[in-house]
């Protein structure tokens, strides 16, 4: 599939350009990627509306984090069900760099507060593609995907922010989908889907022995129960169960 895509060292000159009131130029920074067919652009414009929608159960922005998380689970499964399924393109950082800077600056800035002099590069993706709002957005619920489930996305909307950033995405078990599903079942057991079941001290000493184990253990192949098996065993040996 060919794709628009933005270069870092663009996306940063557009949104200095942008912010140093020298107007919006993003498109004379965009270049085609891939081969084949076109990709379809529509998404954006049925892709910002219902995130307009979403946007308006907050219309004086956030009040605290647990709202932001609200926020950020509702929007991972429009973002997912939205962005159409190509892995090439999905897997490059310059296109979520491109969706961010060019179709969503509006929404990067709202998320953040509309911070005097523009949020952070970081968080359209230029300097760090996990911080891409966009990307997040896709990859919390791409992690937790469950077909077995009738809403395929119900497990996006649990867990916190700072759990995907540190405990999914940042670690080698994170495209092990079975394992980050189990992970995130254990740590948010209740209907309350940010209350976590360890403190933030043991759940950290718990990811680091996941990860030591990852050099011995194949996670892709293991089932979700299996998984989840791991992740216990590992706590009554840290005397967290």
């Amino acid at each position: 599939m060919q794709y628009p895509s933005m270069s870092a060292l663009e996306g940063s000159v557009q949104l200095s350009a942008r912010r140093a009131g020298l107007g919006d130029h993003s498109d004379a920074g965009v270049k085609t990627k891939g081969v084949g067919a076109e990709l379809d652009q529509s998404f954006v414009d049925e892709l910002r509306s219902e995130l307009a929608d979403l946007r308006g159960t907050w219309p004086d922005g956030f009040k605290n984090d647990k709202e932001r998380n609200v926020f950020e689970g509702k929007a991972a499964r429009i973002v997912h069900a939205a962005v159409p399924s190509d892995s090439e393109m999905l897997s490059d950082p310059e296109f979520w760099i491109w969706l961010a800077v060019v179709c969503f600056p509006e929404l990067v800035e709202w998320r953040y507060g509309n911070p005097e002099g523009g949020t952070k590069l970081a968080n359209y993706g230029v300097g760090s593609r996990t911080e891409n709002l966009l990307y997040r957005l896709w990859l919390r619920a791409e992690l937790t995907l469950d077909d077995q489930h009738e809403d395929r996305y119900h497990l996006a909307e649990a867990g916190q922010i700072d759990f995907y950033r540190s405990h999914l995405f940042r670690q080698g078990y994170a495209n092990a989908r079975n394992f980050a599903r189990a992970l995130l079942r254990y740590q948010y057991p209740s209907k309350d889907v940010a209350a976590p079941r360890l403190k933030i001290l043991q759940i950290r000493d718990l990811v680091k022995r996941l990860c030591r184990m990852r050099s011995n253990l194949f996670l892709e192949i293991l089932p979700e129960e299996e998984c989840r098996a791991v992740i216990v065993a590992e706590a009554k040996v840290l005397a967290f169960e």
